[in-house]
């Protein structure tokens, strides 16, 4: 290395002086846009299955120990990660009058099981449902001019019908549009629902328990520049969040800081909040699905984003703090 003894120890000294959250205070581009998420599968995941007629006889997939959220990855040995070259191996497959292996990833462990078919006319039945992504809704949080990065989501976006501890890292983010809000209640929290455009801005790179990053391909015309906040600038007191609730119309909504964690090391529910804005809860009645990723905004400063909602009293939700988001987005 060209650093002298004297240089890395005043890197050391500098280190030790500022705290984690100074070294990642910068300027962003605000977010709060209605996004739509599609994370692809490392494989086709089974969602069900379905009756065919095999010699003759009904038969179920199920009664080959088939089962919903089991992995797809290789059809006779050919690697498989989309729903068409799923069908294409399999077509291919019974052109070639050839018996049909599938591999498949279940509860952690990787297994094979014969595939059988109902031909009629031309046509194949698998008796399977199956899907190659898990497609959501959510919030943008900020986009970094300087590394064409994107946020979002303030936590890891995940599949509970996977039988397999798998994470899904890639996928593909969508301009998304709200129809309609379902409002929450205690003990059942509400949800936006929202389409989902067809053209890609952004591609995911990473998802993980503070969010969704990517490579940002299309930004609005209508965009802030903000200041993120340090951990230690966050106050107790009056805030505001940046989401959609109809179209693509952001809106803020008025919110009380109430608690406080102090943290060392990332860590989600850092921010606790109260909606304090009656507009916003005369729609939603507290904290929605789909708010997840808004921005939290005090002082004019990008302090966080909403994350979760506390279920039992839904007029209460939970913040990240910027800088785990910023921290995490490599």
């Amino acid at each position: 290395m060209l650093f002298k003894k004297l240089s890395i120890a005043l890197i050391i000294v500098v280190c030790i002086i500022c705290s984690i959250s100074d070294v990642y205070a910068i300027e962003v581009i605000l977010g709060g846009q209605s996004i739509g998420i599609q994370l692809n599968y490392d494989g086709i995941m089974i969602s069900g299955t379905y009756d065919i007629i095999v010699d003759n006889e009904t038969y179920n997939p199920s009664s080959d120990g088939y089962q919903s959220g089991e992995l797809i990855t290789h059809v006779n040995g050919t690697r498989v990660d989309s729903l068409t070259n799923l069908m294409n191996c399999i077509e291919e497959e019974i052109d070639k009058k050839h018996s049909i292996s599938l591999t498949i990833l279940a509860d952690n462990k990787i297994i094979t099981r014969m595939l059988k078919c109902q031909l009629n006319n031309n046509q194949y039945s698998t008796g399977l449902y199956v899907t190659d992504g898990l497609t959501g809704i959510g919030t943008m949080t900020y986009y970094n001019p300087v590394t064409k990065h994107f946020a979002a989501l303030g936590h890891m976006m995940y599949d509970v019908s996977l039988s397999s501890d798998v994470i899904i890292k890639e996928g593909s983010i969508y301009s998304s549009y709200v129809q309609t809000v379902i409002p929450s209640s205690n003990g059942n929290p509400g949800e936006k629902i929202a389409d989902i455009d067809s053209i890609e801005i952004g591609t995911i790179f990473d998802n993980n328990n503070y969010g969704i990053y990517g490579n940002y391909t299309i930004l609005s015309d209508r965009y802030q520049t903000i200041s993120t906040a340090t951990m230690d600038e966050v106050e107790l007191g009056a805030a505001y969040f940046l989401t959609v609730l109809e179209g693509d119309t952001i809106v803020q909504c008025q919110i009380e800081i109430t608690h406080l964690k102090k943290q060392t090391s990332p860590s989600i529910k850092g921010i606790t909040f109260k909606i304090t804005d009656e507009n916003i809860l005369d729609k939603t009645n507290g904290v929605i699905q789909g708010m997840s990723g808004s921005p939290i905004i005090q002082n004019n400063k990008l302090i966080g984003c909403v994350t979760h909602v506390d279920v039992q009293n839904v007029e209460y939700g939970y913040g990240l703090y910027i800088d785990w988001m910023l921290e995490n987005d490599n």
